[in-house]
């Protein structure tokens, strides 16, 4: 017998061990009220044990034990919410850095471009910033590994390590002729959990929070501090796009602006554990300035448990589309594994009103839908949100009305319902197209090259517009919109059916019909495609501040907030009983 087939029967005898170990003393715990359930737990348990050993031992070809068991494990877990995962080794890296809100590291966001490691942006005064390495640089090594075929969290858990070890990158940038070696020495990076704090020249106070990590109501109560004394008069919270994170940041950032002993939220669960009351627990820091908060389909989690219990107190006017939906409750459960965890879904999160934030379709169906989209080799976050929201909403069901403090009906149908409602942006079919696949991002790499700085009132003008246009036909950028797929259906098919010519003549005409209309695509999102690529531009060389700065004079919800902060009688109607 070969070495390694006895390691692999040996495993797989482990393995069933253990379970036999485990189910022998769990129940030995729990079935004394056991019943029918715990005997088919029992019986479930001693199953999957039987099928995995006898296909280690049997199957006609050697199984990896690891890899098998781990597709056991995967496949059990898709039958659940996609909130409830298993991580093992480096893949838990993400969720220590939000539960620490520091981690290891050159302080780079990267992602895939066209099939490269790409660097999308740098932390202000982070290792890689301070050696000069730009948006837009591609990694082609990481201490002479090659990153060809790397996946994110294959690059994401390479450069994370302990601060003030080194690492060496290697840059292929535009414009330059060859590679470009970067030496690094990691620091301790904080998570960025706002993006931009800034006051308008109304004196209207802006803060993008994008993320909920154990630093976040540290940081959101100095950029509170820091606005205050500038003197602000109203504030705008910006959710839009969190996908929230710890639930203790959410409460102590509601804790800011709520009294003390207010309810901020509450959990039910199965356990009685799991069922428990958060209240502030502090006098607040601002307990009386006007708040509006901004949230879309983009909005989770703890972001909507912040905008929740401000709206159920009457502390803020909620101003967007009604937000995503993820109302569910995670506890973290190390095992037995070495490095293992499992991060189990255990309740579900209600506003202080009684509303639940959960939408009713979190299984299958939901852990499709964002399967494909992280699936996707090139992406952009435009337009994602709206995908996944729009397949939870098939069989919506009536509103179900809930009372404010002060009396003002919300309701409960998955998400948090604004007060004033502003549609969500909405993008065609063609430039979202380009933002996947990162047409505009690669044109301002590109513009970058060779302009070594540009005014601070820079604006894409006529000439940059035919620049970018011509800058597509060179990278052959071509999509095909929906309509012209169902014509290029309907043409098979009917080829298939043998229908007679004049028919297919018709479809021919129909066809040019189509690509006459989709000649005109750029010119029809010509504000969209202008828009794109001022924020862009502007963000490489002044900064992600800067580039929200600019994005503001574009933003139709953000100046709704701002209109109704500077209303005061408006602003109080909205939040009084109607």
């Amino acid at each position: 017998m070969k070495l390694s087939s006895l390691r692999s029967k040996t495993a797989a005898t482990a393995v069933v061990l253990m379970l036999t170990a485990f189910i022998g003393g769990w129940l030995a715990q729990t079935s004394l009220g056991g019943g029918d359930y715990y005997y088919e737990v029992k019986r479930g348990l001693r199953l999957f044990g039987d099928v995995y050993k006898n296909i280690t031992e049997k199957y006609v070809d050697e199984i990896t034990p690891h890899d098998f068991i781990r597709s056991g494990i995967d496949g059990l877990l898709s039958k659940l919410d996609p909130y409830t995962v298993y991580y093992e080794g480096d893949e838990s890296s993400d969720l220590d850095a939000l539960m620490m809100g520091k981690y290891g590291g050159i302080g780079l966001s990267i992602g895939i471009k066209g099939g490269y490691i790409t660097v999308i942006s740098a932390s202000d005064g982070s290792p890689g910033q301070r050696a000069g390495i730009l948006p837009g640089d591609r990694i082609i090594a990481v201490d002479g590994h090659s990153t060809k075929d790397w996946k994110y969290q294959e690059m994401s858990n390479y450069v994370k390590g302990e601060p003030g070890s080194k690492i060496k990158l290697t840059i292929l940038r535009e414009g330059e002729p060859s590679p470009i070696d970067f030496e690094l020495i990691r620091e301790m990076i904080a998570v960025e959990n706002i993006a931009y704090a800034g006051l308008s020249q109304e004196q209207i106070g802006y803060i993008k929070l994008t993320k909920f990590s154990k630093t976040a109501d540290v940081d959101m109560a100095q950029a509170l501090k820091e606005l205050k004394r500038q003197g602000m008069k109203g504030l705008i919270i910006d959710l839009r796009g969190n996908p929230g994170g710890l639930l203790d940041a959410a409460i102590d950032i509601t804790n800011q602006f709520v009294k003390k002993g207010e309810t901020i939220t509450f959990t039910k669960g199965r356990s009685n554990d799991a069922n428990r009351y958060y209240t502030a627990s502090n006098d607040p820091m601002l307990p009386d300035i006007p708040l509006a908060v901004l949230v879309d389909g983009g909005t989770a989690s703890a972001a909507e448990i912040v905008a929740g219990a401000l709206q159920d107190l009457d502390r803020a006017v909620i101003v967007g589309s009604t937000t995503f939906g993820k109302g569910l409750v995670q506890t973290l459960y190390p095992l037995t594994e070495k490095n293992a965890v499992m991060k189990i879904t255990t309740a579900k999160y209600f506003t202080p009103s009684g509303r639940c934030i959960q939408k009713e379709d979190y299984t299958a169906k939901y852990r499709r839908t964002l399967s494909s989209v992280r699936d996707e080799e090139e992406y952009d976050t435009f337009g994602v949100d709206e995908m996944v929201e729009d397949s939870l909403r098939e069989d919506e069901k009536p509103l179900l009305p809930y009372k404010t403090k002060t009396g003002r009906a919300v309701f409960a149908n998955g998400g948090i319902m604004p007060d004033v409602a502003i549609p969500s942006r909405e993008f065609t079919a063609f430039f979202t197209e380009i933002l996947k696949k990162g047409m505009i991002f690669d044109f301002a790499t590109h513009f970058v090259a060779q302009h070594k700085k540009i005014d601070s009132t820079f604006t894409a003008d006529e000439q940059l517009m035919q620049d970018f246009k011509r800058y597509l036909a060179e990278k052959k950028f071509s999509y095909v919109p929906a309509v012209e797929k169902e014509l290029n259906d309907l043409v098979d098919i009917s080829k298939k059916s043998d229908y007679d010519q004049a028919f297919m003549l018709k479809l021919d005409d129909l066809g040019q019909s189509v690509k006459q209309v989709k000649d005109k695509d750029f010119d029809r999102n010509y504000d969209l495609i202008k828009r794109g690529l001022e924020l862009e531009i502007i963000s490489r060389y002044y900064g992600h501040k800067a580039g929200a700065m600019a994005a503001s004079r574009y933003d139709l919800q953000y100046q709704e907030a701002v209109k109704i902060l500077r209303d005061a009688d408006g602003y109080k109607k909205i939040l009084t009983k109607r």
